[in-house]
């Protein structure tokens, strides 16, 4: 009856040590977790780019955002903040 207790706790154990594990890789700087985000819109680009072949108006939208970006990282700030 209680034999799947332990595995139950060793799962949550093992969870636990994992989110610690993958919380400490991050805060050296090796990957992208909780805290931290990520590089925004590597594949969204693309796919804007892409679109922009068929609605030249998504060109637009395209070029908008980048400078958007590109202001943010200079300034260090987010937008509208």
């Amino acid at each position: 009856m209680h034999g799947w207790l332990p595995w139950l706790v060793a799962g949550l154990v093992a969870l636990f040590l994992l989110d610690r594990l993958l919380l400490r890789l991050e805060h050296k700087g090796w990957i992208f977790y909780r805290r931290t985000k990520g590089p925004r819109g590597g594949a969204t680009y693309h796919v804007r780019e892409m679109a922009s072949v068929f609605d030249p108006g998504i060109k637009y939208l395209q070029e908008e955002i980048v400078e958007e970006e590109e202001q943010e990282d200079e300034s260090g700030d987010p937008l509208g903040s």
